[in-house]
């Protein structure tokens, strides 16, 4: 057996035994969720990289289903989609002040921010500064910010409302974690709308 398939499988799998003490905070989020909903506020949703694509998916099962075909859509929205508004102001002035642009159009107190980030963002390495800018940007604003996290939790565990930390410096099985945790939280909405 490979032996970097073998370690990859080792960690994922020590990863989600650990997730088991996380159900709580889990159920805590999903709870908080639904108050956002119920509300009439929405969720927007963002991460970089391979956080994008699961918060992409995650919004995808929100807005049109998971389970429940009959469930009515909810209102979750992914950031940074609009390809020509990115690549515009990315050329034009820089790229880690966009999604916060983006965002500050939209958003109103009473709001609630998902990220997701394995590195959680490290202002002296350059890491997700686009991400902690959001973070500062819902502290000053009042709009909640919920974070999915990893490697400690970095800059964005300080500015989150709520948050768990995949206890892992593995990005690939941080980003497993993650999906478990956001087919948990589709699990427990597909039923309540």
């Amino acid at each position: 057996m490979n032996r970097n398939i073998k370690n990859h499988y080792k960690e994922s799998l020590r990863v989600y035994k650990l997730l088991s003490k996380e159900l709580n905070r889990i159920e805590e989020i999903s709870n908080f969720l639904t108050n956002i909903i119920r509300k009439k506020n929405k969720i927007y949703v963002y991460g970089n990289g391979g956080s994008f694509a699961d918060g992409s998916h995650f919004v995808g099962e929100l807005t049109a289903t998971y389970e429940n075909r009959k469930r009515k859509p909810l209102p979750f929205y992914l950031l940074g989609s609009n390809t020509a508004a990115i690549t515009a102001w990315s050329n034009d002035f820089n790229f880690n002040d966009y999604i916060e642009r983006e965002f500050s159009g939209y958003a109103k107190k009473g709001d609630c921010l998902f990220l997701l980030s394995t590195s959680g963002g490290n202002i002296k390495n350059n890491q997700s500064l686009n991400l902690i800018k959001l973070a500062k940007y819902c502290k000053k604003n009042k709009i909640y910010l919920i974070s999915l996290l990893g490697k400690g939790g970095g800059e964005l565990k300080k500015y989150s409302n709520k948050s768990i930390i995949i206890p892992s410096n593995k990005t690939g099985s941080i980003q497993e974690a993650h999906k478990m945790i956001l087919h948990s939280i589709c699990a427990f909405l597909d039923n309540l709308f």
